[in-house]
């Protein structure tokens, strides 16, 4: 039991689906009160990349115990953007599947699962997973995720800083290494429940 995870197929045919109040379907709540669009707008206005100061690339982010600062998992540990682990970052490269999901050293397996019945129906990916993001077009270091919390759809922004070692993602990350969705979203996950 996790009990803040449904699953994608409840979320799209609970009763929210069918109102159009804050955290419906059609009317995601900002976590944090962070806007995506005013964000994203005003890195790009100022050239900057954003900083998610709400979940900062920190020790304090990555967790304790086995990935606390001084586990022998995070030692050497830097935060990385996609552009600095590969010369061509993707998003999503020729369509979601299971295989941009490879465990990493979080024992998340149940959350992986989940992420990997997202690939299975178009619909519900492109309701978790905002479609039209990338790392060319606007790209300002920032994306969002809609996930479904305590009965309400929420808006969930990040900043694209990565954990990595010896220039590999810690967590989460596509077999082909190019394509991040994955790992932004599991981080976006991370983001809105502090006990991950």
């Amino acid at each position: 039991g996790h009990p803040r995870f449904v699953s994608p197929v409840q979320c799209l045919t609970s009763k929210a689906r069918e109102e159009d109040g804050a955290g419906s379907q059609a009317n995601a709540v900002p976590f944090n009160q962070q806007d995506f669009e005013q964000l994203r707008s005003k890195c790009l206005q100022s050239g900057s990349l954003f900083c998610d100061p709400t979940f900062p690339a920190s020790w304090d982010s990555l967790g304790y115990n086995q990935l606390g600062r001084y586990s022998c998992k995070t030692v050497g540990v830097e935060w990385k953007r996609p552009k600095e682990l590969c010369s061509d970052p993707q998003f999503i490269m020729d369509g979601a599947n299971r295989t941009d999901i490879c465990q990493g050293a979080l024992g998340d397996c149940w959350l992986l699962a989940a992420i990997a019945s997202l690939t299975l129906d178009p619909q519900i990916l492109n309701r978790v997973v905002p479609p039209s993001q990338s790392f060319t077009s606007q790209y300002a270091g920032i994306f969002h995720f809609q996930l479904w919390q305590y009965g309400e759809w929420v808006d969930v922004v990040i900043d694209d800083q990565l954990p990595a070692k010896d220039g590999e993602l810690l967590f989460v990350h596509s077999a082909e290494g190019r394509e991040f969705w994955s790992a932004l979203l599991e981080k976006a996950y991370a983001k809105c429940s502090p006990s991950f």
